[in-house]
């Protein structure tokens, strides 16, 4: 569990030292231009980004000792629901937080998804499998060929729980439609003063 914490920890560290430098400028200066700005929006777009920046640490941080790299090898589990009978067969808290927060972690991606962009269920389905793809090849390949062998197994119980998490935080928002306010109507204009003739 400290684990997890400490990873969600460094998610918010690498939010603050790296993504929020670049995001204010790169947020501030189309405003600026448009002479619009939307404060809902923002706060979504910079959720969104240190929530990446949490899953990114919690997925591959932290990284193997060089001791560790040296020895590594390829690490997969293909089974589909193999986690399932392991915690059948030997119950464990531990395997079911593994399960319960694999499909936790992508909920708020879901949610994003529809509520930001609109997206419908198909395209939700399809990122959600596409961003949990790119994670488990990451930790199988060791940071994308970084290290040579896998430092986190591949698990195909992840891909599935991973998805499941994208299409429960979809289903939230479609169920919560109708109580959610509209992106647009939380435009508004920059005022610009004009300069007092005498």
């Amino acid at each position: 569990m400290m684990t997890w914490v400490n990873s969600i920890l460094e998610g918010f560290r690498i939010f603050g030292c790296y993504a929020l430098p670049v995001f204010v400028p790169v947020t501030v200066i189309p405003m600026i231009l448009s002479k619009k700005y939307n404060l809902l929006e923002v706060l979504l777009k910079e959720a969104f980004i240190l929530y990446m920046c949490c899953v990114v640490a919690l997925v591959f941080l932290p990284l193997p000792s060089m001791e560790k790299a040296a020895n590594l090898s390829y690490q997969y589990q293909l089974i589909p629901l193999y986690s399932i009978i392991r915690i059948k067969n030997h119950f464990c808290a531990q395997e079911i937080l593994q399960v319960v927060f694999n499909v936790i972690m992508t909920i708020p991606f879901g949610m994003y998804l529809k509520y930001y962009y609109g997206m419908n269920a198909k395209k939700v389905l399809l990122y959600g499998i596409g961003l949990t793809v790119l994670i488990e090849v990451g930790q199988l390949t060791g940071l994308f060929f970084i290290f040579k062998g896998s430092y986190r197994l591949f698990d195909v119980d992840d891909l599935i729980c991973n998805t499941m998490g994208a299409m429960i935080g979809y289903w939230m928002v479609c169920k919560a439609w109708r109580f959610l306010p509209e992106l647009e109507s939380f435009d508004r204009e920059i005022a610009v003063r004009k300069p007092v003739m005498n």
